[in-house]
């Protein structure tokens, strides 16, 4: 029978479901802005739906033990606090009265990495590498973890995505690393690591320079300092904690130039003792340290020489002083060391100097017959005979390199002088020759000789070829350098106009003036203007350091103002002109004529450069003077108009006054002597570019390297504002051809390998026409296919031990091209040139291999460039001690 509650209808309860858990919570799309949730549990209904934090969420029935859900991620992340909830609503067939679950707190879900790819790098590699990662829960956004830097996720699913790490990333280090993937979406969170392994390769030592030391310390100081602190050790393969060991002891150890040579100090054990040490390199990884091979290196009891130079000299050449370097040759005192020449007991040897350099001096008499003869060094307190080192004396001079010229652009009319030849291999029989034909030549140095040009070499206009002779025995003839003689000529410009006593002003009425004009573009046509009006005038160089032909560097034109052209106080105005073609008139300057008792003013600066922005370079400082005395200013007149002092007593130039090229008249009123006499502040635009020169002049197709650069040295004047301003940047461009880079205070202009495959002649121009200063002469560039004679000038080490693994020679030279090869026996090795902190290459190195060690003895190595041209350098001889 039906119970009373019953049969009051009485509605049925609420029901609590079996526990639930969670099976994972995952990102659904790469923005990550929405999750999935699994729940699981027993008993569920087709009807159930999850609830997050109280909000019912889109819920997927997937069977009586799992839910699937979607929950915004906007949703999720807006409480810090998370928990979900199963509900099933009143009326459901199974659960008439509903049911729900009990709350479960849960957490947003972290990302997961499950692998890197590759998950093992070298270190230090030459590029970026890119690392692939896959895992879970991966959004845009994110990043990769790596040494606790970040660095950007490309995400191309929730499970894949990459990164490159950058070879700065990449340093070699002891400790083991890891990868972590950190995302901001829904909340910042990190992914547990993965290790990311970074390997070394084994070291390689390629050389050990010196390869000889002295035990110093031996002998309790009576061999005089140790001249060499630090050995240099070149390898391959070597990284940023790579390590210099000695005897399997590590040595403090920096990098030198490059990743290829290290630099480490000598230890104190190293000057203790004679013997053979083992110099190895290492490099620290997480699985153990990576070594080279051991090297030896030697120490000496008895002196040990590293170099002479020069290497050689020619035979019947005058007193020669040599520089030679090296250690343990007892203290700098008279009579602690001999050294001989072949045999011959020197009377000069002196030294060391604060660099370590001793140097003797061998008289010509031991220089008449060619040979290669030997250089030793004997310590007198013990009687100890250093190894030889060999210096060659040649019967055959080398063959002649020109690099350069000096002047290379001329114009019909220059003033006739000096024209100076830079390069190597000059000596005293070496002639210049002018369009084939032999001219005057003195002998500078070996790197410098000078014929003189006559003033017919400047009558009409033309490319003149310049070479250089040398007869034989030996010699040969440098590959062409080209000089311009153009029928243009060049815009003069003035820097000063100064009376003869040195100032500019004088007294009117003192009957001739005697005026300098000074600047850049003058030659003997140049015509100095007074007032309009031409006056006689005299060309002269008084450049530092001597003159050239042409204009110069600084040239002067003289001149006298009659009498009664300078009678009457005021201010006369001076041009120079030179004639057509091109030529001109220059802008004024302006020489001040005062009246007895009238004070004069003096400006600094005197010359402002348009558009100058440094309030500094604007600050006018104003000096009155009466008869050399200082005098008190009152009143600033500029242009005829009072104007305010700016500091005592100087004038501010506004941005509008030297916006455009002018002139401003100053004057002052003077206490108790009225006004002054005038002074002239320019505001100045660009000049005219003058290029005098370009060095190399001559270089050979292919020379160095299509990618490689050298730098193409320009010289001349007004390449660029006169008042240096660090607020601007020099539009100052060097163009040939279709080419054109800038030029800067800074460095030189630069010539890529590349710009070198098309044999030519390139005509080069300054130009500063984007700043209104117009387009200079040009200077050329000759392109040959013809190769110089290499000139082998320095070999280092002179001395090496037989038996080493390898050897790395140090070469210097001139006239060395890319195709050019070392010849050490019957071994050929190609030259790398070295930078350290020039443009130019430092040094060229040359790596043997052990065979090439393998006996003692002496050997001649020279450079070979092959044809076309090219040829056999002089030798240099290297010893292999046993």
């Amino acid at each position: 029978m039906p119970s009373p509650e019953s049969d009051a209808g009485t509605p049925p309860e609420e029901v609590a479901l079996p526990s639930v858990t969670l099976g994972e919570v995952a990102v659904t799309d790469v923005e990550g802005s929405e999750l999935s949730m699994r729940v699981l549990g027993a008993a569920f209904s087709p009807f159930s739906i999850v609830f997050v934090n109280g909000q019912a969420m889109t819920t997927q029935f997937v069977n009586a033990t799992e839910l699937r859900a979607l929950v915004p991620s906007w949703y999720a992340t807006a409480t810090p606090e998370l928990f979900f909830e199963v509900r099933i609503y009143r009326g459901d067939p199974t659960y008439k009265g509903g049911a729900r679950s009990a709350r479960v707190p849960f957490t947003l879900p972290a990302p997961e990495l499950t692998s890197v790819t590759p998950d093992s790098l070298d270190s230090e590699p030459a590029e970026a590498v890119q690392i692939t990662v896959t895992g879970k829960n991966l959004v845009k956004g994110s990043h990769a973890i790596f040494r606790d830097q970040a660095y950007p996720l490309t995400v191309t699913s929730l499970h894949a995505g990459s990164f490159f790490l950058p070879p700065s990333a990449l340093k070699a280090q002891a400790e083991r690393d890891a990868l972590v993937i950190e995302v901001t979406r829904p909340r910042s969170a990190r992914s547990q690591p993965l290790p990311l392994t970074l390997t070394s390769p084994v070291p390689e030592i390629t050389g050990v320079w010196p390869p000889t030391l002295n035990a110093v310390d031996l002998h309790h100081g009576n061999a005089g300092s140790a001249s060499v602190d630090r050995i240099i050790v070149s390898g391959l393969q070597m990284r940023a904690n790579t390590v210099v060991t000695w005897n399997g002891i590590p040595l403090h150890t920096e990098a030198y130039d490059n990743r290829n040579r290290v630099h480490a100090t000598i230890p104190r054990t190293a000057r203790v003792q004679a013997g053979t040490v083992q110099v190895a390199l290492e490099t620290p990884g997480p699985d153990g340290g990576k070594a080279s091979s051991r090297h030896p290196l030697r120490v000496k009891s008895e002196p040990v020489l590293h170099t002479v130079a020069p290497a050689w000299v020619l035979a019947g050449s005058g007193e020669v002083r040599f520089q030679l370097r090296g250690e343990g040759m007892g203290q700098g005192l008279h009579g602690q060391q001999v050294v001989h020449w072949n045999g011959h007991r020197l009377e000069h040897f002196f030294g060391p100097d604060s660099l370590g350099i001793w140097e003797f001096i061998v008289p010509a008499a031991l220089l008449t017959q060619s040979g290669t003869l030997p250089v030793t060094v004997t310590r007198t307190f013990d009687g100890a005979v250093s190894a030889p080192l060999f210096v060659q004396v040649l019967a055959q001079a080398p063959a002649p390199i020109a690099r350069s010229l000096l002047p290379s652009v001329l114009s019909v009319g220059d003033a006739p002088g000096p024209l100076f030849v830079d390069g190597a291999g000059f000596t005293s029989q070496s002639v210049i020759l002018l369009d084939g034909q032999a001219r005057t030549t003195r002998l500078h140095s070996p790197s410098r000789l000078s014929t003189p040009l006559q003033a017919e070499d400047l009558t009409t206009k033309g490319m003149r070829t310049v070479t250089v002779s040398t007869p034989a025995p030996g010699g040969g003839t440098s590959l062409p350098l080209l000089l311009a003689v153009h029928e243009e000529r060049p815009r003069p410009v003035i820097d000063e106009v100064l009376s003869d006593v040195g100032f500019p002003y004088a007294l009117a009425g003192a009957g001739v003036l005697r005026l300098r004009v000074e600047g850049l573009g003058f030659s003997p046509l140049s015509v100095v203007r007074w007032n309009g009006q031409p006056l006689p005038t005299r060309w002269t160089c008084e450049a530092w350091g001597g003159c050239t032909a042409g204009h110069g560097e600084r040239a002067t034109l003289s001149v006298e103002v009659p009498a009664d052209q300078v009678a009457q106080p005021g201010v006369g105005r001076v041009t120079v002109v030179n004639p057509g073609p091109g030529g001109g008139e220059s802008a004024e300057a302006f020489f001040v004529l005062s009246a007895m008792g009238q004070p004069t003013l003096h400006l600094s600066p005197s010359l402002v450069d348009v558009g100058m922005r440094d309030d500094f370079r604007r600050q006018v400082l104003i000096w009155a003077r009466d008869f050399g005395t200082s005098a008190r200013t009152l009143v600033l007149f500029v242009n005829g108009e009072e104007r305010g002092f700016s500091g005592e007593p100087s004038l501010r130039l506004s941005d509008e006054e030297v916006s455009t090229p002018r002139v401003y008249e100053i004057r002052t009123l003077i206490q108790g002597h009225g006004m002054s006499a005038p002074a002239h502040l320019r505001i100045q635009g660009a000049l005219p570019p003058h290029l005098r020169t370009v060095a190399p002049g001559v270089v050979s197709q292919g020379e160095w390297s299509a990618t490689e650069k050298r730098p193409l040295v320009v010289s001349g004047g007004n390449f660029f504002w006169p008042h240096s301003d660090s607020q601007r940047t020099s539009r100052t461009t060097l163009d040939w051809g279709d080419q054109s880079q800038s030029l800067s205070y800074l460095g030189p202009a630069w010539l890529v390998g590349q710009e070198l495959e098309q044999v030519g002649i390139r005509s080069l121009t300054v130009s500063r026409a984007a700043e209104g200063g117009g387009v200079s002469l040009p200077a050329l560039l000759n392109v040959v296919s013809e190769r110089p004679v290499p000139l082998l000038t320095q070999v280092e080490p002179m001395s090496v031990p037989m038996g080493a693994p390898a050897l790395l020679l140090r070469i210097k030279g001139q006239g060395i091209h890319s195709a050019t090869v070392l010849r050490w026996k019957d071994f050929r090795s190609s030259l790398k040139p070295v930078f350290i902190s020039n443009p130019e290459p430092a040094h060229y190195e040359v790596l043997l291999p052990a065979e090439a060690l393998a006996e003692p003895g002496g050997v001649d190595v020279t450079l070979e460039t092959p044809g076309p041209g090219g040829g056999l350098s002089p030798p240099i001889r290297v010893v292999v001690e046993e």
